[in-house]
Parts: C-alpha cells; structure tokens; sequence
C-alpha cells in the first residue's frame, strides 16, 4: 500500500453506522438491564432514564442514536480522509536528446 487513493464516503459511513448500531444492539440492553437491576440509573443519566421508563426505552432507542452517530462520524472520517489522500504529484522525468550535427566532409570520407 504505497500511495493512498480517496475512499467512497457513502460506503463508509454505511459500514459505521451499521457496525456502532449491531454492537448497540447487544451492549445497550445489558446496560439497560444493569440499570433496572439497581433500581436506579447514575446519577448523570438518571433525569434521561427516568423519563424513558426506566430504561427500557432507552434500549430500544439507543442503537438508533447510536447508529446515527456511527453514520455521522463514518462520513466524516472518510471527508477527512479524501481530503488529505488526493493524487499525489509524481516527479516527472524528462529525457530530451539532442541531435549531434555532422559536417558534409565527414560524409565523404
């Protein structure tokens, strides 16, 4: 991998988003689980939890945010990337020859 070419910026953030709401899916219910399990949420998140029904909510709406989120930062890697991965400039080499003039008595002899 010598030169690095611009990416499909689509085609990342698609991957992201998908791959932050797949792990959303399995890690936000096991919080929300730990959540109910202790009765109450942490202090930071307990206004949030509280309103969403304890958390249960929360499960089912995180992986989208989370997906979002994952498409946004996707998309944005991927700008950042282009922007700094554009053609690099490959030095040129030019080879000119020169013709040797010969005299018209050197033909002759």
């Amino acid at each position: 991998m010598k030169e690095t070419k611009p990416i499909s910026v689509l085609l990342v953030a698609t991957v992201t988003g998908a791959l932050h709401g797949a792990v959303a899916v399995v890690f936000v219910p096991v919080l929300s689980f730990l959540m109910l399990l202790w009765g109450a949420a942490p202090v930071q998140l307990s206004s949030t939890i509280t309103a969403a029904g304890n958390g249960m909510v929360f499960a089912v709406i995180a992986p989208l945010c989370c997906a979002a989120f994952g498409f946004v930062a996707g998309a944005f890697a991927a700008f950042t990337h282009n922007v700094f991965a554009k053609e690099q400039p490959r030095p040129i080499v030019v080879i000119r020859e020169e013709e040797m003039l010969v005299s018209d008595a050197s033909l002759a002899a």
